[in-house]
């Protein structure tokens, strides 16, 4: 089985062309709705992890997006999955975000603060994580994202996970944007590098839906290698 992880303030739905793509070749697939069920004030990174790491067995390949690409990573760490994806991931500890973009989130710091789940303003995101698209499309995406647990927010923007890349042993593949503004080609290559891993670059900024089909061609060939 195919298990789709989404990014930071996304849902589910994100993942929909690719769960197209991969069931019409005969693949059971599932997209995880991290927040589910979670108390949003008080939810923690571990808290995904362990909802990921619950419904994972030996022979699924494990595919993350961003905040989701991180707990591949962390899953793959601590239990046996058959191989893992991880698209523009967030990186772990050891591994920081540009000054640009952590200087740009500490207005939100308040949030973390007071326990306050929030998504961040339009303006912030647009700059950072839909800079490809235009503003029609870019609005569109915004609406539809989610408020994060602030403790979450804080654990990713601060690179607080660590992850033992010698208990990983599954094959890791890392997909990089090569106009992401937030998690750029050279942060997801030194991540690949630190697991040994395969490493592509596709076109398109931190979104996935633009150039979705590529990479859901990639991660077939991946996986049938």
């Amino acid at each position: 089985m195919f298990i789709f992880i989404h990014g930071m303030w996304a849902t589910p739905d994100i993942w929909h062309p690719f769960i197209h793509y991969f069931s019409e070749r005969g693949i059971e697939c599932t997209a995880v709705n991290l927040r589910e069920g979670l108390d949003m004030r008080t939810a923690r990174f571990q808290d995904y992890v362990e909802k990921v790491a619950a419904i994972a067995r030996d022979e699924d390949v494990l595919i993350g997006h961003s905040m989701g690409g991180l707990i591949v990573q962390k899953v793959a760490e601590c239990s046996t999955i058959r191989a893992g994806v991880a698209i523009a991931p967030a990186p772990p500890k050891g591994i920081a975000f540009r000054k640009s973009a952590m200087l740009s989130s500490v207005r939100y710091l308040p949030h973390v603060i007071l326990r306050k789940p929030f998504k961040p303003g339009y303006h912030f995101l647009k700059k950072l994580v839909f800079s490809c698209l235009d503003d029609e499309e870019a609005r569109k995406m915004y609406g539809e994202l989610e408020e994060e647990p602030p403790t979450v927010s804080y654990e990713i923007a601060l690179s607080r996970i660590a992850v033992d890349e010698t208990r990983v042993k599954c094959p890791l593949l890392f997909i990089a944007k090569e106009d992401d503004a937030v998690i750029p080609p050279e942060m997801v290559k030194t991540m690949a590098a630190k697991y040994r891993a395969e490493y592509r670059v596709f076109s398109g900024c931190h979104v996935i839906l633009d150039e979705w089909k590529d990479i859901a061609e990639e991660i077939h060939r991946f996986i049938n290698k």
